[in-house]
């Protein structure tokens, strides 16, 4: 089945057809008035090609830094057959309290070139901390994996579902990607312990039950489309072209629930640190989940 895609959306629709239901949509309109042209390859290479970037495989390791440039020269245009292995840039904002490859100047530069959609809420929540009343636009404010994708043709994220039950949305500026999202309720199929099944190539005995997953949603994201990963759904990416996109992740405060059941379920997650970080100066440094849990629900009444 493809994803419902729409457009005219506004913030409400958004929260209460989509967010708050955790159902996948696909808006194509979501870039409206945004300057494209400055996403593009020749785009960022001119501006940025000196830059040194973040390389990851399709399990999120870093493997190294090298500058934009090489990156695109190496990768760009090349006629990737089945399914070779191809790592891609995952160029982040700062996310936790460490000195390293950060994108952040490079999105002060872009900063006017984009917008905050319309339709996203940019108050009323959770992580990155903003208050109903307290705004923060994506192109003025930080938000925890705020970054670009940059990856040649056959690059792929494999299964996984974001960390802290946030969503995240992919704006696609360049190329084509191809997904498939798998429903919360599948997990016991396409995890066993913290690991996530291989859908192109699954280990039957670690995953015997695999046969019995569906991938509910089995779609191609086109550029000028947008493309919301609800929290807990799992999902795998490909690249079917050279491709540049664009992401971030938040918790709305309609995700509360959701967000206090992982954070007890895994209070020593790895990802707890950017917790942290995105609520500084409003929680003690070490604080544990029940510190957390306490402080969101004073500043987020039921």
């Amino acid at each position: 089945m493809t994803i419902q895609r729409v457009q005219n959306l506004n913030e409400e629709q958004f929260v209460n057809d989509f967010l708050l239901p955790k159902k996948p949509v696909i808006v194509t309109d979501a870039m409206k008035g945004w300057d494209l042209e400055k996403f593009q390859p020749a785009g960022l290479r001119e501006q940025f090609g000196n830059y040194e970037v973040q390389i990851y495989d399709d399990l999120f390791d870093l493997q190294t830094i090298d500058t934009l440039e090489y990156y695109l020269d190496e990768n760009f245009g090349k006629k990737a057959e089945g399914h070779d292995k191809v790592n891609y840039i995952r160029w982040y904002t700062k996310l936790k309290d460490v000195d390293f490859y950060w994108a952040d100047e490079v999105f002060d530069i872009l900063r006017s070139s984009w917008s905050q959609p319309s339709f996203l809420p940019c108050d009323s929540l959770v992580i990155p901390f903003q208050p109903e009343g307290q705004k923060g636009p994506i192109n003025t404010t930080r938000y925890p994996y705020k970054g670009l994708f940059i990856s040649g043709k056959g690059a792929r994220t494999r299964l996984h579902r974001d960390p802290f039950n946030s969503n995240a949305v992919l704006f696609q500026f360049y190329g084509q990607k191809k997904m498939c999202l798998y429903e919360p309720s599948q997990e016991t199929y396409v995890m066993n312990g913290g690991e996530f099944v291989d859908i192109e190539n699954p280990d039957l005995s670690k995953f015997s039950d695999f046969n019995k997953a569906k991938c509910n949603y089995e779609d191609v994201l086109m550029p000028g489309e947008m493309v919301l990963f609800p929290g807990g759904w799992f999902h795998d990416v490909r690249c079917i072209s050279d491709s540049i996109s664009i992401t971030w992740n938040f918790v709305h405060k309609v995700g509360l629930p959701g967000f206090y059941s992982f954070i007890e379920k895994y209070p020593n997650d790895s990802q707890m640190e950017i917790v942290r970080y995105f609520l500084k100066n409003k929680i003690s440094a070490d604080a544990d989940v029940q510190e957390i849990i306490s402080f969101l629900k004073s500043s987020f009444p039921e």
